[in-house]
């Protein structure tokens, strides 16, 4: 490594350093408040009570600022379509590239785990800390992993580009329609109990009215998003590496 090299990755470690101790010194000064006031208090004392969630996290974001939750999850949507605008289909051309057989039979083993993982993340976020953005991030994870390890033909074979704007458009509709039936039970978009969906017993898997179909829209929206950001961007990277190739032997032929 060259000196002025390392002498650049001392640097970052020292800022690293020194920017950790920074923020451990200001956790360490704050102080264990005596009594919680304000709406951190009202969410503890009547989240279960009003939308039968035991995930108080996951109530307030589908609940309490279910509308903010919906813009949050729009920002993903507009990616994907700024991303699908950018990358046209017409410029992929299909690579089978992957690791090693050793890592495509581990990632084999691994893949209904992972799947399982984010099925129950998204599943029990009313009741476990979890919930449709993590769990989605999960599935997410799978496809990209059967991109590098198996090679991006491989994971564009079992699920189709078009097939991943399908599921998230499907899911961002799925949560405005959920919306629309509390406007339709004259309480309001994105009521919960009060739109008729039932609060069930707070712990139970049927419970928390539409908040676990909520997670059920976010998790959708955000796993095909993910997805289809990563494998937009893989191949245009394998364009212009196959476009450097050509260059390259065009050059040796001459």
């Amino acid at each position: 490594m060259r000196p002025k090299g390392r002498l650049y990755n001392l640097g970052l470690l020292l800022l690293c350093l020194g920017i950790g101790w920074w923020l451990w010194k200001g956790v360490a000064a704050m102080e264990d408040p005596e009594f919680i006031i304000g709406p951190a208090a009202y969410y503890i004392i009547n989240t279960a009570e009003e939308t039968g969630a035991a995930n108080i996290v996951a109530a307030i974001l589908f609940d309490y600022r279910g509308i903010d939750t919906l813009g949050e999850a729009s920002v993903i949507y507009t990616t994907v379509c700024g991303v699908a605008m950018l990358f046209s289909k017409s410029k992929y051309k299909r690579s089978s590239a992957g690791l090693s057989f050793i890592a495509r039979r581990g990632v084999s083993f691994l893949v209904p785990f992972l799947l399982l993982y984010g099925s129950t993340i998204i599943l029990m976020g009313h009741m476990t800390p979890g919930g449709g953005f993590q769990g989605g991030a999960v599935f997410a994870t799978v496809t990209i992993l059967l991109c590098i390890v198996f090679g991006s033909s491989f994971e564009m074979s079992r699920i189709k580009p078009k097939t991943k704007e399908t599921i998230e458009s499907l899911g961002g509709l799925f949560f405005v329609f959920l919306g629309g039936v509390g406007l339709l039970a004259g309480a309001g978009f994105l009521a919960n109990t009060a739109a008729g969906f039932p609060r069930g017993q707070v712990g139970n898997f049927l419970s928390a009215g539409a908040i676990p179909l909520l997670n059920i829209a976010v998790g959708m929206k955000v796993g095909a998003g993910l997805s289809t950001i990563f494998y937009s961007m893989v191949r245009v990277l394998e364009l212009e590496f196959g476009e450097q190739m050509s260059e390259v032997e065009g050059n040796d032929k001459n």
